[in-house]
């Protein structure tokens, strides 16, 4: 799993990378050189998706996503036991809902392709969802498996 994990770091650092060199092509033809490149801004803005995407499943990964960090202090250390699984399964219900209703939608976009670059399927930018909720299912499912182990372990 670590490698995975760091092969998906590599990936959001080289769609960075590549999202601030289309950037910088779009700007430097446009505004320098007077010259029109349209396909830039097409697929900087796929790129941007898959990025946006796969950091929020990364953030995921880190637990970093919104979470109501009062509740524990309201509610106190047991609660919060009790509330933190109920959360998670709560989560995760939402993602994979979220990921089933996604496989449609690639699937009905993928034929149309990008305007400027149409060897591009659309399909790609949706495709970004369905991986990025793949993965924080994954992620989310981790620490409820670990916390229904640990209440089984309890009850022997």
């Amino acid at each position: 799993m670590q490698r995975f994990n760091r092969s998906l770091d590599i990936l959001a650092a080289l769609l960075f990378a590549a999202a601030l060199t289309l950037v910088n092509i779009q700007i430097v033809c446009r505004f320098i050189l007077s010259i029109s490149v349209p396909w830039t801004e097409e697929v900087s803005r796929l790129v941007f998706i898959w990025l946006a995407f796969l950091g929020a499943a990364l953030g995921a990964r880190e637990g970093s996503l919104i979470v109501i960090d009062t509740l524990p202090e309201v509610v106190g250390p047991r609660w919060d036991a009790v509330m933190g699984p109920i959360v998670r399964l709560v989560s995760l219900a939402v993602i994979v809902f979220l990921f089933v209703g996604s496989i449609p939608l690639v699937n009905s976009v993928w034929p149309t392709t990008l305007s400027t670059v149409e060897w591009i399927s659309n399909g790609w930018a949706y495709l970004a969802f369905t991986t990025s909720y793949g993965l924080m299912a994954i992620y989310a499912a981790t620490p409820l498996v670990r916390d229904i182990t640990r209440v089984i372990a309890r009850m022997h």
